[in-house]
């Protein structure tokens, strides 16, 4: 069957499952694309552009993804406000994973100064700004000076809508939340990431036994040692009729365990534990 291109109305937000997807690089200081490293929000001089959204929502997770191992991470479920670019398409849903203790605890700090003055973070523009930091190492053992080490951090910050552009979109995605979008955001956050081992960690509850029975579940792999190369977010999770495919990880062993329920447990052993 052939396929006829169609002309998209300017008011309909597009969230498909797996989502369109950002990474935050924060060693290069830009947003780059998922799939193609090379293509990245840049200006005319190869600087990378901070960019600008409308937050749907987040979800933190623990695990393994890429070189990191045992870590905690926040991905984020957004629209796009600024630049115009095409990595980040008009009313497209995007998501983006933010790793880094700096760059989490910004986020965090962010939502609750908004969450304590009752604003919702669907209402306003989130503003995302690149900044250099840097510590001085000491020898653990000595204690001697070993020079400055510089990182760089994701900052968070928010501003009114401007222009009746911003001020439609902000009532097309509440209008679009109410119906399916609510949903439809959920998905996203907790659709495949290839190559991932990861749980959701419950937000406002004790995760460190979640955590415990993890790495007991999980070792950190050995180089040489196979992968399990399995998700703990199947492909087509929250999609009704969709089927997911899992490996089985190792069954969890340990005494840290018993702080768990059964039902954790159980959901451990199958790598889709959820809130």
């Amino acid at each position: 069957m052939p396929y006829i291109a169609g002309k998209f109305d300017a008011d309909e937000i597009l969230c498909q499952v797996p989502p369109h997807t950002l990474r935050v690089d924060l060693q290069a200081r830009r947003w780059k694309s998922d799939n193609d490293p090379d293509s990245a929000i840049v200006d005319s001089n190869d600087n990378g552009i901070p960019i600008e959204f409308v937050l749907l929502g987040f979800t933190p997770f623990f695990g393994n993804l890429g070189m990191r191992n045992h870590e905690e991470f926040i991905r984020i479920a957004y629209i796009g406000v600024s630049p115009t670019h095409r990595l980040l398409p008009k009313r497209c849903v995007s998501t983006s994973i933010i790793s880094g203790k700096s760059s989490q605890k910004n986020f965090f700090s962010y939502f609750h100064n908004l969450y304590n003055n009752r604003i919702n973070v669907a209402e306003v523009v989130t503003s995302t700004k690149f900044v250099a930091k840097s510590f001085n190492e000491t020898d653990p053992t000595t204690g001697e000076d070993k020079g400055k080490i510089n990182y760089n951090v994701l900052e968070f910050m928010d501003r009114p809508v401007q222009g009746e552009d911003e001020t439609k979109l902000i009532k097309d995605i509440d209008k679009w939340l109410v119906a399916d979008g609510g949903n439809l955001v959920g998905a996203a956050l907790k659709s495949n990431i290839p190559g991932s081992n990861l749980i959701e960690l419950p937000i406002g509850e004790d995760i460190s036994s979640l955590k415990e029975a993890f790495i007991q579940n999980n070792p950190k792999r050995i180089d040489g040692q196979q992968s399990y190369g399995v998700s703990s977010l199947p492909a087509g999770a929250g999609i009704p009729g969709a089927t997911a495919v899992k490996s089985a990880p190792p069954e969890p062993k340990g005494a840290n365990l018993k702080d768990l329920t059964p039902e954790q447990i159980e959901q451990i052993k199958s790598g889709d534990l959820q809130v």
